[in-house]
């Protein structure tokens, strides 16, 4: 059969009507689906650091957080034993402070001696030009 005997046949049978009770479905069925839906607040534009956060916030709040962490181990003291062992270690001593001073005399004594410049030498007139090099023989 062809598409077209198939439709011909099809015009020529009458329209059945719609069983009552599932005219009442289908109708209820349309109404539920037309019933407007609440309406979306419209959206506001966002705070100019969630514009620049956007991207991965994730990825920086954890960022941010690990910063924290390094900040917070930094400024912490050491251990428990930190306070004591800075209550307990001596002062410089005199004896020490002026051995120091006299070594670093002594090592920028001797770095001055190392660079100290060269005397200036009056060098000859300046060289004229070089014309040791000859031309090679023309063949």
């Amino acid at each position: 059969m062809k598409p077209d005997d198939f439709e011909k046949q099809l015009e020529r049978q009458p329209f059945r009507k719609v069983p009552s009770e599932w005219r009442e479905e289908i109708l209820e069925a349309a109404r539920a689906a037309s019933t407007p839906l609440a309406p979306r607040p419209a959206p506001q534009a966002s705070p100019w650091w969630r514009e620049w956060l956007w991207p991965a916030p994730q990825a920086c709040a954890g960022l941010a957080a690990v910063w924290l962490v390094i900040l917070g181990l930094s400024l912490t003291p050491s251990g428990p034993e930190a306070p004591a062992i800075a209550a307990n270690t001596p002062a410089a001593s005199v004896t020490s402070t002026t051995n120091l001073f006299e070594q670093r005399r002594e090592l920028a004594r001797l770095l001055d001696n190392a660079y100290e410049p060269e005397p200036v030498r009056k060098s000859p007139a300046a060289p004229g030009p070089r014309s040791e090099r000859t031309a090679p023989p023309r063949v």
